[in-house]
């Protein structure tokens, strides 16, 4: 009996062995800077409206590590009557502006702007039927433009499309709920929309779903808080019945896990006796709380950026901002066979405040170490929205492989492209893992290809 225990473990190390000599393993070290990534972090908020951003300033943007644009749809000259065909070309135009510069937008429609913040009151917005009309001109062009937009805010109604203060009776709820669904139909089916006011978004979807269940579902209601952090009630954006405002906080928790939240700091110089919560304490509690995905980069700065930057927080800001993902190690087969299946364990984490919201894909790259071929993978059945703030997965995957693989040895590289077909072959659109580049390993960015070299390779089998 002791001699068959004994030949079964010896069977079971050399069994052990084989299967380690017939993976290849790696493990990968993580950076803490904060990187440039798609549909997230510090954005920057153009001097004119979206067909007037120019390609210097995309451009700067981009290079100053800016991959979000707030792009506003100036509808003032047209609160009465269509929108031009003339107008709606321009828009197109800015929008293929963005695509040339490697930024999305986040965009909002308004029909005014006031300059300052307690110069709103006679602001003025357009009929409801006006407001339809005009959702169903841009329709197309958003549609047509879906892979440069990140988000869209609900915009159209009251001062600065903040759904306050309308002129029109906007804010009533038949109205507001038709304006609503009006914007869903209108942006692209794959987008959400963010809304203003808690209230409003609780009326439309008092019972929240799971993540799964709403990705499912194509859930696509969002929160923008422009004036974050800035007083008690966020300057009228919560209630100010202290047990009613707790429900709505509570609610935007748990709306976060599920859709974008950002939007901006500001002067609270409209709520007399205001305490903004200015501290690094306080962006770093709440910015996780309610999953922060993006925030402007320049307003309010000296009241809030500048005070993160004494306290030492503003690159911790910066990086944990949205996601945040870090490949941790990968192990796959040592040898593949054409038209096979390349099987493979990745794991990974995501450290940051939110999850990736817009559809993405997981893709292994096999670069001919020879020819420098480089053949695109798709890894099936994974979806990075999927991956939640502080969550580590093991990811098993069986790559298929094309059957014309000539006969070598082939390096690994990881990538997360946009999904779009025009943005799926753009580095710029990638997501960039938060990992070191470390050359005795060869592990490292590929910029050209916008995919992670993981310093491993695989044979094609003999």
């Amino acid at each position: 009996m002791i001699r068959m225990i004994v030949m079964s473990l010896a069977l079971l190390a050399s069994a052990t062995a084989a299967q380690a000599q017939d993976t290849v393993t790696a493990r990968f070290t993580q950076t803490a800077e904060p990187l440039a990534n798609p549909e997230r972090g510090f954005y920057r908020a153009g001097q004119g409206n979206l067909e007037q951003l120019d390609a210097a300033f995309l451009d700067t943007a981009y290079k100053d590590g800016y991959r979000l644009i707030y792009a506003r749809i100036n509808l003032e000259p047209y609160r009465d009557r269509p929108l031009p065909a003339a107008y709606l070309r321009k828009l197109d135009a800015g929008f293929a502006a963005a695509r040339r510069a490697g930024v999305k937008f986040i965009v909002r429609a308004v029909y005014n702007y006031p300059r300052g913040e307690t110069e709103y009151r006679d602001a003025k917005d357009a009929s409801l039927a006006m407001v339809r009309r005009h959702l169903a001109q841009l329709k197309p062009v958003w549609h047509a433009n879906a892979d440069v937009i990140a988000y869209v805010q609900a915009g159209f109604v009251g001062a600065w499309g903040e759904w306050h203060t309308s002129s029109n009776g906007l804010t009533e709820p038949v109205a507001r709920t038709a304006i609503k669904d009006a914007l869903l139909d209108a942006a692209p089916a794959d987008r959400f929309v963010q809304f203003r006011y808690p209230p409003y978004i609780r009326d439309w979807a008092p019972n929240l779903p799971g993540v799964a269940a709403s990705i499912a579902d194509g859930f696509r209601i969002g929160f923008h808080n422009d004036c974050f952090l800035a007083s008690q009630t966020d300057v009228g954006t919560f209630s100010e019945d202290a047990k009613v405002r707790g429900a709505e906080q509570d609610y935007l928790d748990r709306l976060g896990d599920l859709a974008p939240f950002g939007g901006e700091t500001c002067n609270p110089a409209d709520d007399p006796g205001a305490a903004p919560r200015t501290t690094c304490a306080d962006i770093l509690r709440e910015g996780a709380a309610y999953n922060l995905t993006y925030l402007n980069a320049d307003y309010y700065r000296k009241l809030f950026h500048d005070s993160w930057k004494a306290g030492g927080c503003s690159d911790e800001v910066a990086a944990r901002m949205g996601y945040r993902l870090r490949l941790l190690d990968i192990a796959h087969d040592r040898q593949m066979a054409p038209g096979g299946k390349l099987r493979m364990t990745l794991k990974i984490r995501n450290d940051g405040w939110a999850r990736p919201y817009n559809p993405r894909r997981l893709v292994i790259l096999l670069r001919d170490r020879r020819s420098q071929a480089v053949f695109r993978l798709p890894a099936a059945g994974i979806d990075p929205r999927q991956w939640q703030p502080g969550m580590t997965l093991s990811l098993p995957l069986d790559i298929a492989l094309p059957r014309p693989l000539k006969r070598g040895s082939y390096d690994v590289l990881v990538a997360l492209p946009d999904l779009s077909p025009r943005l799926a072959a753009d580095p710029r659109y990638a997501i960039r893992p938060a990992n070191a580049d470390d050359p005795t390993t060869g592990q490292g960015w590929d910029a050209a290809l916008g995919a992670f070299r993981t310093g491993t390779s695989v044979r094609t089998a003999p």
